[in-house]
């Protein structure tokens, strides 16, 4: 009897030690699949990566291409221009002071503009144009009096026309400066507007400020053309 129930252990020993080897089997086979699967996505993955970074790479320089060929042969439109710089004021300034300006690029005698006397910007074609100007101030060492805290600035672009009965405000502006030595301030005025062939242009400031004005670099006039009519 004794020896009956140890053969029946010594069966059932074997076949859990079978079934904990084909466990132990089963579990390694999941093991390499579960590393092959991996494998497999991490291939996938960094090769999306490739993928992706040569097409952004593809896309940027055909966008790059593409860009500069437009930019060659897309036309500005803004046609002719002219660029001014005010001259050195060494004259006593006057109540509603013009300013006198120079060419610094050699194009006021275009077909579109003629500068006069220095302080008159004639007009020849009549269309769009834009006006851009910007007058810089510099308070130097002992120009401020004890008295005076602020300072006016005043500055007025204007037109004329054999049309007009008198001359016309384009645009202006009207700003406080603090007196105060070695002050920096500026004024810049922006405006399209349509002109008459035979316009003329101003700029003027007041007597106030004339001599607060930094001649010598900052400030400056630019008048361009549209060679195209923009529609809305």
């Amino acid at each position: 009897m004794a020896q009956t129930e140890m053969l029946e252990f010594g069966v059932e020993q074997g076949q859990m030690l079978q079934v904990l080897m084909r466990h132990c089997q089963s579990m390694k086979r999941q093991e390499t699949r579960l590393r092959v699967a991996t494998a497999v996505l991490l291939a996938t993955f960094f090769a999306t990566l490739v993928w992706l970074q040569f097409h952004h790479q593809n896309t940027t320089e055909a966008f790059s291409v593409a860009h500069q060929e437009a930019s060659k042969t897309e036309e500005s439109p803004l046609g002719h221009s002219v660029h001014l710089e005010p001259a050195r004021q060494t004259d006593a300034c006057s109540e509603q002071q013009s300013i006198e300006w120079v060419d610094v690029d050699d194009g006021y005698d275009s077909q579109n503009f003629k500068l006069e006397n220095q302080t008159v910007l004639h007009i020849f074609t009549k269309g769009l144009y834009l006006i851009n100007l910007r007058m810089s101030y510099r308070i130097a060492y002992g120009q401020c009096k004890p008295s005076t805290d602020h300072l006016t600035l005043v500055v007025i672009v204007t037109q004329q026309h054999s049309n007009y009965e008198r001359e016309r405000e384009i645009i202006s502006a009207k700003e406080s400066m603090i007196c105060r030595d070695y002050w920096l301030q500026s004024i810049t005025l922006n405006r399209a507007i349509m002109l008459e062939a035979g316009t003329s242009l101003r700029v003027r400031i007041n007597q106030e400020s004339c001599k607060f004005v930094n001649w010598v670099k900052n400030s400056h006039l630019d008048v361009s053309f549209f060679n195209r009519s923009f529609t809305t």
